[in-house]
């Protein structure tokens, strides 16, 4: 016996309880589709198998997150490189359910532009410092009074 077409060697019984005709005829799995049941069988739907993995709904603390820091960031600080980070989170939260990849996207850099206004901030931050303590005639560095 090779290949397809015949049955099983001669004393071969299916571990399974099904017969020789093809896979499962009314064996331990039931009768096949039609046979003596309307169809499709009961339980699924025309056209349908069984129900798969449900789907989880993506969550958007993240993007809600970024619009919120770069929201307190803009009034703060005046940061100006904020603003665009305020609109791309704001076009993510509304993308969240139609096309989470491209939500993602406008997320990443909505918290990348809120890091380079935090960087510019405090690089800012930093020359005031070294300039005003350069313009300052009165600051001796030599300790003396």
């Amino acid at each position: 016996m090779s290949g397809y077409g015949g049955g099983p060697p001669s004393g071969w019984e299916d571990p399974y309880g099904g017969g020789s005709q093809g896979w499962d005829p009314g064996g331990a799995y039931g009768p096949q589709y039609g046979a003596g049941q309307g169809y499709p069988p009961p339980g699924y739907g025309y056209g349908y198998g069984p129900p798969g993995v449900p789907h989880r709904a993506p969550s958007n603390g993240s993007t809600i997150a970024a619009l919120v820091c770069n929201s307190i960031a803009v009034v703060l600080c005046c940061n100006i490189v904020a603003i665009p980070g305020i609109i791309t989170a704001a076009i993510a939260l509304g993308r969240n359910n139609t096309d989470p990849r491209s939500a993602r996207k406008l997320t990443i850099w909505s918290w990348s532009l809120f890091a380079a206004g935090v960087v510019i901030g405090i690089i800012l931050i930093v020359i005031y410092a070294l300039l005003a303590a350069a313009a300052d005639p009165d600051y001796d560095s030599s300790g003396g009074i």
